[in-house]
């Protein structure tokens, strides 16, 4: 993009040739009114008048029943393009807007031998979520994605925008990812607690909210029975499977549900060692970073899951649903990688091996599995490809949510390294959604030291405190 300003020949480039130009390089634009507007000529000449109006309402009721009966489609399909357009053509993003925000922020480049002003190219816009602008930018000539990093203030500013961060792409070209507003602005409380096991779905376990203002759910069954969750220290990491325990409290009263512990720092869950598998399926590390009774209680865990492989074999079927006699087990691994990683214990090796081992072989015998870690590289969890359902908290490095949710995650939106400091961000990550690679913003419900003695008061009691309305 660039325009004539001093020097050289005093007429500038023809309206029609910069038409031309923006025609090829938005051939949507064009193809898009054209079949429309030839679309309603062939309505208006073949039925008149009153038979087009009908038809053009007929399609705008369509689109506002879709709206109105399916919003989970609509906000998945239709919104995301919808917002991308209209924030491109009638946005900051458009022509004359960006230009003026290129000029106020130092981003235009004066070609002096030529006598131009070039701009850098908005490529396209995508906004799948309404917090969120991915703004695919080619610089202008001799300009890097350098330029832009000493800008971001003022580009925040002048977007009037939360925050900003910068991807790059091949070529010398980048993704802006600009987060508009932030839809968390308050702490969740921790989920009730259901009166009844019938009451409880392990495919659906309320963890928390999205940034849609819907539930958001986790499963521990199926092809999703294991969740890795990664973040910072802080980032709010246990407040997943706790939010996951107080759903399955009535399972766990009921025997329908074991739980198993792994607590490295013997602080996080040593409250709930009442409500573990015979109240001993609880382990950490002794003294000196011995980790042997980590890799007994793993050992038990694996037998427990052979013994129910075998059973299901004997009576040949290929899965069986939940009961008493196959209830569904939950191991909780806490900062796996103080247990894998960060030590010089010898256990350190098998540990990994036999969280590999349960991640590859556990999902027919309804033995699922929860792992949080502070560090979410292939060199400390070798097993990560394993885990279906990924959430990226607040991390310290931009390269760690590819890490977590999947390649190209960051330039999708998922800038968890942008997350801010602070109690009123803690539980604020990004969970991979359920239908598409697109990231969802998202905040688990917090769940205190009194939230965690109701749990364990409900378990161990039988008791009967707060149901679900």
């Amino acid at each position: 993009m660039s325009t004539n300003t001093n020097g050289g020949s005093r007429r500038g480039i023809g309206p029609e040739i910069r038409a031309a130009r923006w025609a090829i390089r938005h051939p949507g634009m064009i193809a898009m009114p054209t079949m429309l507007g030839t679309g309603e000529l062939e309505l208006l000449s073949h039925f008149g008048p009153i038979g087009a109006g009908s038809v053009t309402g007929a399609l705008a009721l369509g689109v506002a029943t879709w709206y109105r009966a399916h919003p989970d489609s609509f906000d998945s399909i239709a919104a995301p393009r919808i917002r991308a357009a209209w924030r491109r053509w009638a946005g900051p993003y458009m022509g004359v807007k960006w230009r003026d925000l290129c000029d106020a922020t130092d981003l235009a480049k004066e070609h002096r031998r030529k006598g131009i002003t070039l701009y850098p190219r908005v490529l396209k816009v995508q906004a799948f979520s309404p917090h969120v602008d991915l703004v695919h930018i080619h610089p202008a000539k001799g300009q890097s994605i350098q330029a832009f990093e000493s800008r971001l203030a003022d580009l925040t500013a002048g977007l009037r925008a939360e925050r900003i961060a910068l991807e790059p792409l091949a070529r010398g070209r980048f993704v802006m990812i600009v987060q508009r507003t932030e839809p968390f602005t308050e702490v969740i409380p921790a989920p009730e607690m259901p009166q009844y096991s019938k009451e409880v779905d392990p495919a659906r376990l309320y963890v928390g909210e999205d940034e849609f203002g819907n539930d958001w759910t986790e499963s521990l069954v199926g092809t999703s029975s294991f969740l890795l969750v990664a973040g910072a220290v802080g980032a709010g990491k246990n407040s997943i499977p706790l939010a996951l325990l107080r759903g399955l409290a009535p399972m766990i009263r009921d025997g329908l549900c074991k739980v198993w512990i792994i607590d490295p720092k013997q602080l996080e869950f040593a409250a709930l060692k009442p409500i573990t598998f015979n109240g001993h399926a609880y382990a950490t590390v002794e003294q000196g970073g011995d980790g042997a009774a980590c890799l007994d209680l793993l050992d038990d865990y694996i037998a427990d899951m052979e013994r129910t492989q075998r059973r299901i074999m004997e009576m040949g079927v290929r899965s069986v649903p939940i009961s008493e006699e196959f209830p569904l087990n939950v191991l909780i691994v806490d900062e796996v990688a103080s247990l894998v990683a960060y030590t010089e214990d010898s256990s350190a090796r098998g540990i990994n091996a036999k969280l590999a081992r349960i991640a590859s072989m556990g999902r027919t015998t309804h033995h699922s599995m929860v792992v949080t870690t502070v560090d979410p590289g292939k060199d400390v969890i070798e097993f990560r490809d394993l885990f279906p359902s990924r959430i990226c908290l607040r991390v310290s490095a931009p390269t760690q949510p590819n890490m977590v949710l999947g390649e190209d995650a960051r330039e999708r939106g998922a800038v968890a390294d942008e997350i801010p400091l602070g109690k009123e961000f803690i539980g604020i990550g990004y969970a991979q959604g359920e239908k598409t690679k697109n990231p969802r913003r998202v905040r688990a419900a917090y769940t205190s030291d009194r939230d965690m003695h109701e749990l364990v008061e409900f378990v161990t009691r039988r008791g009967h405190l707060r149901s679900v309305a």
